[in-house]
């Protein structure tokens, strides 16, 4: 199933002498024209970002399937902000680019709303050509655009994109991932510039291949390169535990879409929401943030599947008052928004939930509030984007009865000698790989087992349900198996993925690296 989106635009956008022309969606009429007033490079470094992430993807398809699944990025303007969001082609990765109005010296009338921008491979490349050396025009608008420029071809044009229902799914569900409650982390960019480089040099070609952040008790946190071990010190990385704790992510390969803010960045936040869960780096850059969302390997994508649930159900009947007061306001915390109505804190958060899950309103990673923004110009059906699940619903029955128990869980370890490259030249350690093997019961299902791979993939599951007997896990997995991992992922511990081998002639390993999949 797909969403058709059409997008009418007055004109191409373009990129020439000083002006920054970006055409917006005639169906939803935003008008932002100004001069930049205090240097354009972090926000034509923001923007650049954006637009490698708009047209990046990991998978193999045909180049008229690609160009036909790229969307456009989402621009909001706001009194105080103007905000470019885009999503990747392969649904793993999220973009924002956050642009503090202080920067711009407004010409005209300012429109504020929500629209889709016209941007090419030819606009993004065109943005290298903008310099703080002169004075720079930034124009949002669909009106006014209509002017023969190098490159680009005047005159009113109009797309139409169909997305896949799950990639629009990908897109709401990451509001819930950003809402999600988890440990930020405040890091030198060079630090995590470090990591990147070493990353580029030293390609790993065998699991495991995560970023653990490992934090202890009166020390900074430190991330730690899987498989060689390879630990970079978070100077100034302060945390509040007070018992050692290890977050493993995956998607590392995501993190060189922010190099090159890095060396311009005065620090990048990471917000780590748990094991094998979204993460997202804000990286602060004067006047702009970029918000960097990874939702780890690229298959895992924003949908998820069953190793964990980021959906916020959209509720059926909204409390107005909700709404237009975020729309008076533009943005504003639950709390506030309970106050000035007089309603449950609780409340509030399950209808700006619910509307972030309709695409109605966008959370703010970094105050924790939320703000208005229409993700599209006309309704769209939630009955296809949200197509009820009886068994992860079920699933949830039995964990909010009680009526899950974890006999045992515990690792498996794999273990074998693998020479890795370094920096300093090839190394032998022995690389450990563990999965995670739970056995309990779920409802009236005694003997249920799981075997959680080392990415928290389930790639085994024994149930006495009727429904496993008969498909095993060619339709997914049982509730009763769904109930089993929902209860005994968080559980789970992580350790070291390799130690090193110490050299003796000859030097036996079971292979040099094998795999060139490093998502």
């Amino acid at each position: 199933m797909t969403t058709s989106i059409v997008l009418d635009y007055d004109a191409a956008s373009f990129v020439e002498a000083g002006t920054l022309a970006l055409a917006a969606d005639r169906a939803r009429p935003v008008r932002f024209h100004a001069t930049v007033a205090r240097g354009i490079l972090p926000v034509r470094l923001a923007l650049q970002t954006l637009g490698e992430l708009v047209w990046r993807t990991s998978e193999w398809v045909s180049r008229d399937d690609y160009i036909a699944s790229i969307l456009d990025p989402i621009c909001t303007v706001h009194p105080d902000r103007v905000m470019f969001e885009a999503f990747s082609a392969d649904q793993s990765a999220y973009g924002i680019a956050i642009i503090d109005r202080a920067l711009f010296s407004p010409i005209g009338e300012v429109v504020t709303g929500t629209t889709n921008v016209d941007f090419t491979r030819w606009l993004w490349s065109a943005l290298a050509e903008m310099r703080s050396s002169r004075e720079t025009t930034f124009r949002i608008g669909a009106d006014g655009l209509a002017v023969q420029t190098r490159g680009e071809v005047g005159g009113r044009f109009e797309e139409k994109v169909d997305v896949p229902d799950a990639w629009v799914r990908g897109f709401l569900q990451l509001q819930g991932a950003m809402a999600m409650p988890g440990t930020r982390l405040s890091v030198r960019p060079v630090d995590l510039l470090a990591a990147i480089r070493f990353l580029a040099v030293t390609r790993a070609r065998v699991s495991p291949r995560a970023v653990r952040w490992e934090m202890t008790p009166g020390e900074d946190a430190q991330l730690v390169l899987e498989p060689w071990e390879h630990a970079i010190r978070l100077r100034g990385a302060e945390h509040a535990y007070t018992e050692k704790r290890s977050i493993r992510t995956w998607g590392r390969r995501g993190l060189s879409l922010i190099e090159p803010l890095l060396p311009y960045a005065d620090r990048v936040d990471v917000y780590l929401k748990g094991r094998a869960l979204p993460t997202f780096y804000a990286v602060k850059l004067p006047g702009v943030t970029f918000v960097l969302g990874l939702s780890g390997w690229t298959a895992q994508r924003w949908t998820a599947g069953a190793s964990f649930d980021l959906l916020v159900a959209p509720a059926r009947d909204h409390d107005r008052r909700v709404i237009e007061a975020l729309v008076r306001r533009y943005h504003a915390t639950a709390a506030e928004l309970a106050s000035e109505l007089g309603i449950a804190p609780a409340a509030a958060v399950q209808e700006l939930s619910a509307l972030c899950a309709e695409g109605r309103a966008l959370f703010d990673v970094e105050t924790r509030g939320y703000r208005r923004r229409e993700l599209f110009a006309r309704p769209i059906d939630l009955a296809a984007i949200y197509p009820p699940d009886p068994r992860r619903e079920a699933a949830a029955a039995l964990v909010a009865g009680g009526r899950v128990a974890i006999a045992s869980a515990v690792p498996r370890e794999t273990r074998k000698r693998r020479r890795l490259k370094s920096p300093d030249g090839p190394v032998v350690r022995e690389v450990i790989v563990r999965d995670w093997v739970v056995q309990g019961a779920a409802g009236d299902q005694d003997g249920v087992e799981i075997v959680l791979s080392d990415e928290d993939r389930m790639i085994f599951g024994r149930c006495g349900c009727a429904f496993f007997q008969e498909h095993i896990l060619n339709q997914g997995p049982c509730e009763h198996l769904l109930a089993l991992l929902l209860v005994a992922q968080p559980a789970r511990q992580d350790a070291a993925s390799s130690k090193l081998v110490p050299p003796s002639p000859p030097d036996r390993v079971d292979g040099d690296e094998e795999s060139d999949d490093d998502a």
